[in-house]
């Protein structure tokens, strides 16, 4: 497998995810000078505060997403390692994050970065809470529901792809939700979304090339590749 980064993107979010956490550490001290050196700006010292903390949420979201290492995208590429080179995996280049093209056709995976019991009874899913969560500084995303997002993301593509190609040029699409950090534990009901742990993911993916029965031929694939990239195909 090949695959594809958008290392701008990484480095902005990286940065910014760098910094806010600086500039909250910075606003939090500047309050807490201005409460010990003139108590009757009381005021300024609870907006540092509220200031500091929102920018240390933002700073901790950015962090654990981009800056951590290694990321989503990394250990997607992991777990996918020994796939065939006839397959390109795209990271933060088209409408979802996370996109692999082969001859088995468009691949779309949700990726999740908690750790810990992740648990999904047919109605709603559930994350034991901590503290971190709570306040924010987990860095975490809402688990809300990964199925009907994974299927919007479907959607949305399918859609996007659509006015670039015609659509009986759209080969089949496969979404999966993955979990791809170790400390996953997932006890999750049938979803009409695979959810998966990342070391599941290649046997996964190999079965459903060995099931296809219609493989895309090589101009197949270079057509939709080209209208996924458009001009930025010749620069990967």
């Amino acid at each position: 497998m090949e695959a594809f980064v958008n290392e701008r993107k990484v480095k902005v979010n990286a940065g910014i995810g760098r910094w806010t956490s600086v500039a909250g550490l910075v606003i939090l001290v500047a309050g807490l000078v201005v409460s010990l050196r003139s108590p009757s700006l009381a005021w300024v010292s609870m907006l540092s505060l509220l200031l500091g903390f929102l920018s240390s949420v933002v700073g901790a979201y950015y962090a654990n997403h981009w800056t951590r290492t290694p990321r989503a995208d990394q250990l997607l590429d992991q777990a996918l390692k020994g796939i065939s080179n006839q397959y390109h995996m795209y990271h933060y280049l088209l409408p979802v994050r996370h996109v692999m093209l082969g001859p088995a056709g468009l691949f779309l995976f949700r990726t999740y970065l908690h750790e810990g019991p992740i648990i999904y009874d047919g109605k709603k899913w559930r994350q034991k809470l901590s503290l971190s969560r709570v306040l924010g500084f987990s860095g975490q995303d809402s688990l809300a529901d990964p199925v009907r997002d994974a299927l919007y993301d479907e959607k949305r593509f399918r859609n996007w792809l659509a006015a670039r190609m015609p659509e009986e040029g759209i080969p089949e699409i496969a979404s999966f939700i993955v979990f791809v950090r170790d400390g996953a534990e997932l006890d999750v009901a049938e979803t009409p979304v695979p959810v998966l742990q990342a070391k599941q993911l290649k046997g996964t993916v190999r079965r459903v090339d060995r099931d296809r029965a219609d493989p895309l031929q090589e101009d197949e694939l270079y057509e939709v590749e080209r209208a996924m990239l458009g001009p930025k195909i010749d620069e990967l």
